[in-house]
Parts: structure tokens; sequence; C-alpha cells
């Protein structure tokens, strides 16, 4: 790259650059006014009113400001700025002017925009982050509570209805041949000669003897020692039975609408959850929870 092209600058201090500066200085000095309170009407400070008198125009903050200065300050003396201006004009245009681009060849150019670019991914990065592990939260949490509810069905014992297929016990009545039914007797042949009405000796029938009906089955009691708890669901409910020694055996729920049935050793003690809506037989008997007021919760001992 060439050097850069440069029209030629008129050093500072020229008369062109002093001119307007003198013409103030001699002005105020003649309306014998002093830099303070020139510097106090134009609300400037004293330095910037020394620096437009002599010409230092490059102590200014810029151009514009200048222009505005030197503007302002020929008003307060009462003389034409224009003059002023237009020599003003001439000193600021001598300035070095460059004419060629300015080279990269020492740097790499500024990308406007990169370093923002990436503060404003950091944000949606932690948030997508913090979103993923409320996620993987969730299904941890949602995984662990299934886990304990298959254990706790796992754990509960099989229904009563479950032994269907056990054989009959001895000696208990069937549908086919079973005891209590009472074998048919044919009736008698008609007799001809009580059809004519002579009277004849009419044999006495012969006792049959008829087995005995089997007795009626009982309520059902405690089969081997344990007692046979049913229970209704009418609505979503929890049930807890434990052993004498008060370790959980039976934790379960009981789903709306379904029957639940399970045998156990007494002495139990059984705690039911929302048992306004748990109906309870015991042996085959209703159990009263005894619930009274508001009570929700049902706690019984089965001896």
């Amino acid at each position: 790259m060439t050097d850069p092209q440069v029209l030629p600058q008129a050093p500072a201090g020229t008369p062109a650059d002093s001119s307007a500066g003198e013409t103030l200085r001699r002005q105020r000095e003649a309306l014998g006014l002093s830099v303070s309170e020139v510097a106090n009407s134009l609300k400037l400070n004293p330095r910037q009113v020394e620096a437009l008198e002599s010409g230092r125009f490059d102590q200014l903050p810029g151009a514009a400001f200048t222009r505005g200065f030197l503007r302002n300050y020929a008003r307060l003396l009462k003389i034409d700025p224009a003059p002023l201006l237009a020599g003003l004009q001439a000193s600021v245009t001598s300035e070095t002017v460059e004419l060629s681009p300015a080279s990269n060849a020492q740097g790499d150019m500024p990308q406007v925009g990169r370093g923002r670019f990436r503060r404003s991914v950091i944000p949606g990065v932690l948030a997508a982050l913090a979103l993923f592990g409320i996620v993987v939260a969730g299904w941890y949490y949602d995984t662990q509570r299934k886990k304990v509810a298959d254990e706790l069905i796992a754990s509960a014992p099989a229904p009563v209805g479950e032994a269907a297929g056990m054989p009959p016990a001895a000696g208990a009545p069937t549908q086919e041949g079973g005891a209590g039914k009472t074998p048919d007797v044919a009736p008698a042949a008609a007799d001809p000669a009580v059809a004519q009405g002579t009277p004849t000796a009419v044999p006495l029938p012969v006792p049959v003897k008829v087995d005995e009906p089997a007795p009626a089955p009982a309520p059902a009691a405690a089969v081997g020692g344990k007692d046979r708890l049913v229970f209704d669901f009418a609505q979503d409910a929890w049930i807890e039975v434990k052993d004498k020694n008060g370790k959980a055996v039976i934790t379960k729920l009981g789903k709306a609408g379904s029957r639940e049935e399970f045998e156990v050793s007494p002495p139990v003690a059984v705690v039911i959850g929302n048992a306004r809506s748990v109906k309870l037989e015991r042996n085959g008997q209703p159990v009263d929870f005894g619930l009274t007021g508001k009570m929700t919760i049902a706690r019984l001992k089965f001896e």
C-alpha cells in the first residue's frame, strides 16, 4: 500500500487562523470586557475564549463547535460573524485530507456485532440446558414412581379367587348324583278290580329309604387359621395390613370399581384410606368401620 496522499497543510498559528481571533480580541478590549466576563456571558471556559482569540482552534471540541463559539462571540461584541466564519472555513479546508483508503495491512478488520452475537447466544444455550435438565428430572421421577407401584403390586398376596382350580372337598355335594337327591318312585299300576268297584285289599307301600339332605353351608369362616378379607372400592383408596409384629404384609391402591380379596393370619391391623368409599367383608360378614364426623381413615384390628 502507498502512503496516504494529503494536501498541503497550513502551519498552526498562521494569520488565516489568528485573524478572526485577533478581531475578536481587539473588539473585546475596545468594549472594556475581560476574558472572564465574555466566558461567563457565553457559558464557556476562559481557556476556550483564549483559544478563540489566539486562533488555537485545535484545542476546541470540533469544527462545528468552533463555528458556533465564533458566531456567538461576534454577536456578543456586536460585529458581523460572516467574515470570521469565512476565515475559519478557509483554515479548516487547509487541514490534512486523506485521498487513499485506510490500509488493513497492520491488523484484522473489526467485525461489527460478532461479540454481541456471541453474548446473545449464551442465555439461549443456558435456557436450553435448563429445559433439558427439567425434562430428564421429570422422566426419572415418573420412572421411579412407576417402579415403586409395580413393586407394591408384586408384593401383594394373590386373591383367594385365583385358587379356584383346587379340587372340591371330599363329601361336598355335586350337580350329578349329589347327596339329598330323592329317588323317583314309580306309581302303582291301576287295579282292575278297583276300577269295577270290587273291594280288594290295598297293598301297603314299601318304605323307601331317603337320604337326608346335606346341611346348608355356614357362612365362610377362617380356613386354616386365616381370615378372608374382601374389599370393594367405590373410589380409589389405599389399604395397608400389618401383622402382629407391625410388618406390612399388604399395601395396595384399590382402583374405583374393583374388588380385592386377601387371606391373612390374625392378629392383624388394617388401615383404610378414603374409607367411606370402601366396603369390607371378613369371612363373609360385613365390617363396620365406626367412622364418625369427618373421619376418612379407618383403623381396625382383627384378633
